[in-house]
């Protein structure tokens, strides 16, 4: 989007929206904000929240009950909800698509700051279907001030803040200012900077071959041999580190925005441009000589296909592992580069019968490279454009309700050795809406959504199957899928509420699944897409009743789920509480299916088949006294294919935590989280150890002026210094930072 046409936007809609008269009030802009409602209580997570905590999102939000990360070393992670992640996720940023490729892989960082962000909202129920189909995790909102839609009070707002962390040396500063220009104009600025080294953990031991003694079995006496001592100091020839090579991490992002606010809505346009550079984590120079065997006739080799990593000239004991750490250009890098231009309004009341009309519109432009020595193996580019409208019609007496129009437009591909994505132009046309109806103290809710997505190839490569030569640009895709969602809520009693939620979502393969083939040494794997795999399996003419085996699709579908959420929150007194549980079916799940591994490499194919999950989550706190309050929390998530477990489920939490505040200006907590073992593993994935994790945290709010006010932060992580892996991860054998202690300050002008 050219900024010109940009700016000639904003001029016609600001005639639409100026004011009667040049009378100007503050007040009149909370009618402005939109809260997000919906039927069952979402999770959020406060400004002073994120401020000391983590620059990637999905750490940020790991704490939250339901949540876990799918973590990536230092520069990545995303969030892994109610045990689902990637596309059945909707990451926004004020409503807006984040045009990024974390979708894509774990190792590439979601293009939105957690620490400059006002709020971040976790949706779930059926307001999720004005976001996206297919969504049976959740929608996070990320809110931030780059358009500002108030006028500030002051001349000048903002605020400074600062931390350093004493595992990584980590180094964040970050500045966040709206500037009142005149009674309609607000000038935002912001930025931020970061820069950690290597962190360290609590012992890591480079594990030099890996064999499984259960050949793939899950049986308790297959599990209690991996984690038994005699069967660690025989698995291996070890290594021991102090630090986590590659880990470290450098980031900056600058934003500007401008906002026209008058009596009958807002306009802004913001620009951002963010830059990062972080190394892959667990990276093997091995995976470079995985290469792919066919079989046709031979059954021994799951589909038919599977991995090869021998090399005669090469010593695999000698040459493969961890690299020398005196030579830190041999490591893997990631270089992120995202410019986006963002154009945000509201009108209120424009026409009778008309609440609001809020339009959102984004231009990204976002590319990575990733980076071995001095040479770029592969470059990703993902650009994007979106539009999105949101009318509120005026609610009556019983009635009220939100209808969207969307349209989306993203370019996305891949060069270099290896590039594992042909470029595709995918093109999303959806209508949504939601509608509630109160009647007395029950809340009827029905959202429904229709999304059409067409996908086109556009490199002129060509495929032999079989004696028949097919052009690539003829393996387009293109489907619509339908989704609905109904929810009641009663509120018995001022104190006693519950909801239950049924939805039906549909979501339509994505670019990857369909078409992804090549090395992608990020995260250690060779990945075949559905169309790519299907085409070469009958190539070779390959037996398909062998990669049938598992029960897995020939091609692959819709992804279809039925939905069924129910909770209940208690309020009363001294008594908090809150119960949720949930089932998700789905008739065809899409899951990247592991077929042949070799030590941390695997070879991987998108497949499709049955699929169920099913937990509980919930929390209960007491409040002893006016300072101290104990709260006991926990959550749980099964995930089960119809043959065997869904590949990097979350494991079970229980913890306990101790609020108390001392004074009108100081605060302390402590909290004590147990993850147990994730035993439940999928095919060619070994269990993961779980662990017990102590925190404590200080935090002290002083005043420097009328106008000025400070807030200190200390913050004990990891205090008993565990070994922590991720049964999320692909690096789940990488353990996670070891105890750290994180001071932050923070200025509020």
């Amino acid at each position: 989007m050219k900024l010109k046409k940009i700016s000639g936007a904003i001029m016609l809609t600001l005639g639409a929206i100026s004011p009667a008269s040049a009378e100007e009030k503050t007040e009149i802009l909370d009618e402005i904000v939109v809260t997000e409602v919906s039927n069952n209580p979402f999770k959020s997570v406060s400004q002073s929240e994120l401020k000391n905590g983590s620059t990637s999102l999905g750490n940020a939000l790991s704490k939250q009950m339901g949540i876990q990360a799918n973590h990536f070393g230092s520069g990545a992670s995303t969030p892994v909800i109610r045990g689902q992640e990637s596309y059945r996720n909707k990451i926004v940023q004020n409503g807006s698509d984040v045009v990024d490729m974390s979708n894509m892989s774990p190792d590439h960082a979601i293009m939105v700051a957690p620490t400059l962000a006002k709020e971040i909202n976790v949706i779930q129920g059926v307001d999720t279907l004005l976001y996206g189909s297919g969504i049976t995790g959740a929608v996070v909102n990320v809110e931030d001030d780059k358009i500002p839609t108030q006028l500030p009070s002051r001349t000048v707002e903002g605020s400074l803040d600062t931390r350093y962390n004493t595992n990584n040396q980590e180094q964040l500063y970050n500045l966040a200012t709206n500037l009142r220009l005149n009674n309609h104009l607000v000038l935002h600025l912001e930025g931020l900077t970061r820069h950690a080294k290597n962190y360290k953990s609590a012992g890591y031991t480079e594990q030099y071959s890996v064999e499984n003694p259960c050949n793939n079995s899950n049986t308790s006496e297959c599990i209690e041999a991996i984690f038994s001592d005699d069967y660690q100091e025989n698995f291996v020839e070890s290594k021991h580190y102090r630090y986590i090579n590659n880990s470290e991490a450098k980031s900056k992002q600058g934003a500007v925005g401008l906002s026209w606010i008058g009596e009958k809505g807002y306009l802004g346009i913001a620009y951002t441009d963010r830059r990062d550079r972080y190394g892959l984590t667990g990276h093997e120079h091995k995976a470079h000589f995985c290469h792919i065997h066919t079989h046709q006739e031979n059954d021994e080799y799951l589909e038919g296909i599977n991995l090869h990593c021998e090399h005669t000239s090469i010593n695999i004991d000698e040459d493969f592992h961890n690299h020398d750490p005196s030579q830190p250009e041999q490591y893997a890098k990631l270089k992120l580069h995202l410019k986006r231009v963002d154009l945000r309004g509201a009108i209120i009341q424009p026409i009778a019968g008309i609440e609001q009309i809020r339009f959102i519109a984004n231009d990204s432009r976002y590319r990575h490279d990733e980076i071995e020595g001095q040479y770029t193996m592969s470059s990703f580019q993902h650009n994007g454009k979106s539009v999105r409208i949101e009318l509120d019609h005026k609610p009556t007496q019983h009635i009220s309700g939100k209808w969207v129009a969307q349209y989306s437009k993203d370019q996305i591909g891949s060069s270099g050795y290896e590039g594992i994505l042909d470029k595709s132009i995918t093109k999303l046309y959806a209508l949504s809406a939601v509608e509630r109806y109160q009647w007395q103290d029950i809340t009827f809710s029905l959202s429904g959504r229709v999304d059409h997505q067409a996908i086109q190839l556009l490199d002129d490569k060509q495929l032999h199957r079989g004696k028949n030569i097919i052009p690539l640009r003829s393996m387009s895709y293109s489907t619509n899928t339908y989704s609905f969602a109904t929810g009641i809520d009663w509120q018995f009693t001022p104190a006693l509420k519950s909801w239950i939620t049924f939805s039906h979502q549909e979501r339509a393969p994505s670019v990857q699944e369909l078409y992804a083939r090549g090395t992608h040494v990020a995260t250690n794997s060779y990945e075949f897409g559905d169309e790519q795999y299907d085409r070469t399996i009958h190539n070779l003419q390959i037996d398909t009743d062998v990669y049938n085996q598992f029960g897995i699709n020939e091609r692959l579908k819709k992804e279809k789920s039925n939905n069924l959420d129910i909770g209940v929150q208690f309020n009363h007194d001294r008594w908090q509480s809150y119960f949720g549980t949930y089932y998700k079916y789905f008739s065809n799940y899409i899951y990247a299916h592991t077929m042949d591994r070799f030590a941390h490499f695997r070879l991987i194919r998108y497949a499709q088949q049955p699929a169920r999950f099913y937990g509980v989550e919930g929390n209960m706190s007491y409040q002893f006294t006016p300072k101290y309050r104990f709260t006991v929390f926990g959550d749980y998530v099964r995930g089960k294919l119809q043959n065997g477990n869904v590949p990097r489920m979350p494991a079970m939490r229980l913890g306990s935590r101790l609020n108390a505040d001392l004074s009108d200006k100081l605060s302390a907590s402590i909290e004590y989280t147990h993850t147990f073992n994730q035993n439940n593993t999928a095919y060619n994935e070994l269990p993961v150890k779980g662990n017990a994790m102590l925190n404590a945290g200080v935090i002290y709010l002083g005043s420097l002026s009328q106008h000025i006010d400070y807030r200190l932060t200390l913050d004990f992580n990891n205090i008993l210094n565990r070994k922590v892996y991720a049964s999320t991860s692909y690096l789940s054998h990488i353990p996670l930072m070891g105890r750290n202690v994180v001071m932050g300050a923070s200025v509020l002008f």
